[in-house]
């Protein structure tokens, strides 16, 4: 059969007499896709999440600029120091001392942190966010009882801390 690919008398390039594969060349596969540069989709990915993280930080960091996150803080420490506040008047004490320096800063509080006796027993259990009557009671009455005195654990700790905690979310 002659060979149509070649002028007559030649042989085509590549070839050698019986094999006619023999002159092609290997496919060559394009190099591997690298992961770097990122793509430009990745890139605003990437910024969004850089983005959401410092907002998240500096909302954080807002929120724990708070009065209220301090203040449940200090309540926190409170309770967790119990050689120096050993049992509920003191924490008591602490907590009442802690509730009139939140009043203080805010404005119509100086008026509520100078109450005494029933008026502040009042103001604590209907205000916003109120503590129960008793414990509010005992909130009234605990920086006015002695170390020791035989009432000092009317209240459990646990019970009086945390509507000490809900107050001060709720007010602070």
């Amino acid at each position: 059969m002659p060979d149509f690919a070649s002028p007559p008398g030649q042989q085509a390039p590549g070839a050698t007499g019986t094999d006619p594969l023999a002159g092609l060349r290997d496919i060559h596969l394009p190099d591997a896709i690298s992961f770097w540069p990122l793509a430009p989709g990745w890139w605003v990915v990437v910024w969004l999440v850089v983005l959401l993280l410092i907002t998240g930080a500096i909302l954080e960091w807002r929120r724990r600029q708070t009065l209220g996150y301090r203040a449940v803080q200090e309540l926190k420490a409170i309770a967790r120091d119990e050689a120096r506040y050993a049992d509920s008047r003191a924490v008591a004490s602490a907590a009442a001392i802690l509730i009139r320096r939140i009043l203080l800063t805010k404005a119509g509080g100086p008026g509520a942190a100078s109450l005494t006796g029933d008026g502040w027993q009042r103001f604590l259990v209907e205000g916003k966010a109120g503590v129960p009557a008793e414990i509010g009671r005992f909130i009234a009455l605990a920086p006015y009882l002695p170390p020791g005195a035989p009432g000092g654990n009317a209240v459990a700790r646990e019970a009086l801390v945390t509507s000490v905690r809900r107050w001060i979310r709720g007010n602070a």
